[in-house]
């Protein structure tokens, strides 16, 4: 009785690569109904051996598309070299539909190729001591090897993939630095503003006491309340603006210290030595050093050591006042 040949297909889709990884190729027997499913490699290649021969309807689907990418009737040769069926896939076919995000380490078929070679081997394992070994079987054992090293080559490509851009991650972390951006702009420039008003409030507080303290006449108050108001007025400006008018203020209440000492007479020593009037001098002087700031975090800085000189209690003057 006569055996009857078994035969492989050779299926290679080719045109569009990208859709390679998520499509399915489905050979169902025309005689016995039979149907194999499997999933290409990467690069579209796919052997399916252990075949009978005759004719078989093709079957090529993507999950991005409703119809068939491929739907035609080929025909099996028992011959030993498998039947080359080329599947040419159309761009066009995916214009506007968006490739199917899955992961790209995919071992579906690395384990459908396996689980084909045990069974493949399967008929010659259980070979005797002196059992010949025809050549049907050396045949078989190797296509068998010969599947199983290109689906070792192609699980290397997969565990070890070559480097590759996520533009969707990509746009994602831009889109989330750019919220982080504009969250940290928008909190330094409150920030900044806060200590401006904290500033000019103990200032004005400190300024008023310092007056009384000195006697000042009409005309020092109006030039220094003037002053003050000015620098209210440009609380909201940038960095270089209000440092500018704060430096050129510390300048002038340096000068308005000294005035009014020189008009105390023989108590300018007492007047210098007043605590109100000590605080003021050292702010005054932290102001007029630091002079024009560039940065916002250069002018915070200033605060800071202003708050030194004030002996850390602005808020305190401000609230108890």
């Amino acid at each position: 009785m006569a055996t009857v040949n078994r035969a492989a297909f050779q299926v290679q889709l080719q045109g569009y690569p990208i859709a390679n990884r998520d499509a399915t190729v489905k050979l169902v027997n025309e005689a016995t109904g039979a149907v194999v499913e499997r999933k290409p490699f990467l690069d579209g290649s796919l052997t399916v051996r252990d075949l009978d021969p005759g004719y078989y309807q093709l079957q090529v689907a993507h999950p991005n598309l409703v119809n068939l990418i491929e739907n035609r009737r080929v025909r099996l040769f028992p011959q030993p070299a498998p039947t080359f069926i080329p599947v040419p896939i159309r761009p066009e076919l995916f214009r506007d539909t968006p490739i199917r995000d899955i992961p790209d380490a995919d071992l579906g078929p690395i384990q459908s190729t396996a689980a084909a070679v045990k069974e493949q081997l399967r008929p010659i394992s259980a070979k005797g001591p002196g059992e010949a070994i025809r050549a049907a079987d050396w045949n078989s054992l190797v296509d068998a090897v010969s599947d199983l090293a290109q689906t070792v080559l192609e699980l290397t490509k997969l565990v070890a993939p070559q480097g590759h851009d996520h533009p969707e991650i990509a746009e994602k972390i831009d889109e989330v630095q750019g919220n982080i951006r504009r969250f940290s702009e928008a909190f330094g420039k409150s920030l900044v503003e806060l200590r401006r008003e904290i500033e000019t409030e103990d200032l004005d507080r400190t300024v008023r006491n310092v007056l009384d303290l000195g006697a000042a006449t009409p005309e020092v108050r109006e030039r220094v309340t003037t002053r003050l108001g000015e620098l209210r007025a440009a609380a909201q400006t940038d960095t270089p603006n209000f440092t500018q008018k704060l430096a050129n203020t510390g300048s002038l209440y340096l000068t308005t210290i000294n005035e009014l000492a020189q008009a105390q007479g023989a108590e300018a020593d007492n007047f210098r030595a007043n605590p109100e009037v000590v605080k003021l001098a050292g702010l005054a002087q932290t102001y007029y050093t630091a002079g024009t700031q560039t940065r916002p975090e250069s002018e915070l800085n200033v605060y800071m050591q202003s708050t030194r000189a004030a002996g850390g209690t602005k808020l305190k003057n401000i609230i108890g006042g």
